[in-house]
């Protein structure tokens, strides 16, 4: 047997805790009824110091289960006798109706072994409903278990959407040849829409297989939707859409400053004024020289001073550092960024103010996720490539069987056992 985590096995170690249980647990002591204690004979009393274990058949149960989670954890797989395919596909969820795709299985699927690109790599059969999903699976991750698949070839079928290459490029001693289905389609979705000074602006989401790009468009009263509270409802180049509806409120800063910053409050006041009219949105700068902290926790602050700011929140921190390469650095943690010099007229153009300070308020942050699940964006086969690595002993070159699922029903059994037989001991 061979584990995919082998390091979780230190976890046996925790077989001492049952164990050292059951040395110190004791017996409950049975109650005697005599008639009078005048008939019994004083003995020698003897202090026995000897730890005797109580309940073996418990203590075993116990320590079984507590074997079998770690091996669950470890990930084991058994060597399999089967012979291995030379030849084997594997096809992404998405495209098991692609016709294309589907052709090529229909044919294939007597011959060689055709794989679902998900966890687990269930086989794929000419009669079965297809699998209608839409998600991006993590294939760096499904890369990694690819190893267990009983051949010495495998051939993709995938989206290969850049979403779903995640952490570094893994390693296997699988060959493995990527067929990219690469989509002409244009892409023209609608993801959100922003209420302003100006009325209701649709957010729309362009983009194919090589580039995405947004379109800010604005709904007149001539075009038929309908808002609510948090969404707006429609119809688009003939399309219906339902996205979030997001408002944007008057955004509030807050400068805490010494005196002799005044040209460094006026330099950050005429940055936001510039925002303001860009994003089209109010911005209100409150100044509050006293640092009382009884204001409102603001949307961003700006502390010019030489002493540490304290406050809750979002806080751009005067921190003179003279090796800084930006006008505005970050802190040591997410919510504490660092102005690293005195603003004059030179640096706040060449250091673009106004951008870094854009960037702090950070309002895009509800889009991410919208984004992410609609980018179309793909890689090239060249890119896909993990690194290979030659299997050099009859161990690596062995084909393997997960049995987690046997021991899954194992442990469900003993566990009940165990309950059982604890409830009736009463231990």
């Amino acid at each position: 047997m061979v584990f995919n985590n082998p390091s979780y096995l230190w976890a046996l170690w925790g077989l001492l805790i049952p164990l050292a249980i059951h040395l110190w647990s004791k017996k409950e002591a049975k109650t005697v009824k005599i008639g009078s204690v005048q008939l019994l004979e004083e003995s020698n009393s003897r202090q026995s110091s000897s730890i005797q274990l109580n309940e073996w058949l418990l203590l075993l149960l116990r320590m079984l289960i507590v074997s079998l989670v770690v091996f669950v954890m470890a990930g084991p797989q058994w060597p399999s006798n089967n012979s291995k395919q030379q030849l084997a596909y594997v096809v992404e969820p998405s495209l098991m109706e692609h016709p294309e795709v589907k052709k090529v299985m229909d044919s294939l699927a007597l011959d060689f072994p055709v794989y679902v690109l998900e966890p687990g790599f269930s086989t794929w059969e000419v009669d079965s409903d297809a699998i209608n999903t839409s998600e991006t699976p993590n294939y760096w991750q499904l890369v990694q278990q690819m190893d267990s698949l009983p051949s010495d070839s495998l051939v993709i079928f995938t989206k290969a959407r850049v979403q779903g290459f995640k952490s570094m490029r893994p390693s296997t001693q699988k060959k493995l040849h990527w067929v990219v289905m690469a989509s002409d389609s244009i892409q023209n979705t609608p993801i959100g829409a922003i209420e302003n000074m100006e009325g209701v602006q649709l957010i729309t989401q362009l983009g194919n297989s090589e580039r995405t790009q947004f379109m800010k468009a604005a709904l007149t009263d001539a075009e038929s939707y309908q808002k609510s509270n948090d969404s707006i409802q429609g119809t688009r180049n003939g399309a219906n859409f339902r996205v979030p509806l997001m408002k944007r409120d008057t955004i509030k800063i807050q400068i805490i400053a010494d005196e002799g910053f005044e040209n460094d409050k006026k330099f950050i006041a005429a940055a936001f004024s510039a925002i303001s009219g860009y994003l089209k949105q109010p911005i209100h700068i409150v100044e509050n020289n006293n640092g009382d902290s009884n204001q409102n926790v603001p949307d961003l602050g700006i502390w010019l001073r030489e002493s540490i700011c304290d406050r809750e929140g979002r806080w751009l921190v005067y921190q003179q550092d003279s090796f800084a390469s930006q006008l505005i650095t970050k802190g040591p943690t997410a919510n504490r960024n660092h102005l690293a010099s005195r603003l004059n007229t030179q640096n706040t153009l060449e250091g673009h103010l106004t951008e870094q300070l854009l960037e702090l308020l950070d309002l895009d942050s509800e889009w991410k996720s919208m984004v992410s699940k609609n980018d179309m964006r793909q890689l090239v086969v060249n890119e896909l490539r993990p690194k290979y690595v030659q299997a050099t002993s009859k161990k690596e070159r062995a084909s393997f069987t997960d049995v987690t699922p046997w021991l899954l029903v194992c442990l469900a059994v003993l566990m009940i056992v165990e309950r059982l037989m604890a409830y009736v001991k009463k231990q």
